[in-house]
């Protein structure tokens, strides 16, 4: 399967698994790794008839099937369940409020996350990407629906002025190659409060903890 260009947010994502690999979070990340099937083909029949013979059903597609490509699967390492992750489990219940992300156990024993990044909604109506706004929300609960499987969405920072309550380099940590321009040269302009992956780690251990010890 052929891989689409690698877009800004991409990459600014990709530095954040980086980080998270490094630290002994994530144990693999791949970009584009499959297709999935959202809706099958609707087959219908048609009568096809003849002069010599007894006219046929012929079959065809009434509507030909769905599928989506997701951008990335992280594979996480135990030490990330909590902090960045709650597996979808048979109680349907989640421990700690909604987490960053949301994971599924393959057979063999995997526990992954499947991403889709995205600039916010008001960022991809002006730029003319109306369609996939639209069309993401629809497969994202379809999937669910047929398959009980999640697509994270993750927008990674705040853009024109939004995302400041969803940005993933806001609600987690910031990924230190973020601190400095695409370049690499200067330091970039940070316009929210970004903590570095430690303080996150320190925070949210600190949050459960007193979760733990202060609710029944």
């Amino acid at each position: 399967m052929s891989k689409s260009d690698k877009n800004t947010i991409e990459l600014y994502f990709e530095w954040w698994l980086l980080e998270m690999k490094s630290a002994g979070y994530i144990a693999d990340f791949k970009r584009e790794p499959e297709k999935l099937l959202v809706l099958d083909n609707a087959p219908y029949g048609r009568y096809k008839r003849f002069k010599s013979k007894e006219k046929e059903i012929e079959e065809f597609n009434l509507f030909q099937k769905i599928q989506y490509t997701y951008d990335y699967r992280v594979i996480w390492n135990d030490t990330a369940e909590y902090l960045f992750y709650e597996e979808v489990l048979p109680a349907g219940v989640f421990q700690f409020g909604i987490p960053p992300f949301i994971a599924h156990r393959s057979p063999e024993g995997d526990v992954y996350s499947l991403i889709d990044v995205k600039p916010t909604n008001s960022v991809m109506q002006k730029g003319g990407n109306v369609s996939s706004s639209i069309s993401f929300p629809l497969k994202q609960r379809m999937l669910w629906d047929r398959d009980r499987l999640y697509i994270n969405k993750v927008v990674p920072m705040p853009m024109a002025g939004t995302g400041f309550n969803s940005a993933l380099f806001i609600k987690t940590f910031c990924p230190q190659r973020y601190f400095l321009t695409d370049g690499g040269g200067q330091r970039r302009k940070i316009k929210w409060k970004a903590i570095p992956l430690k303080e996150y780690v320190k925070n949210k251990i600190t949050y459960i903890d007193n979760l733990l010890k202060n609710t029944k």
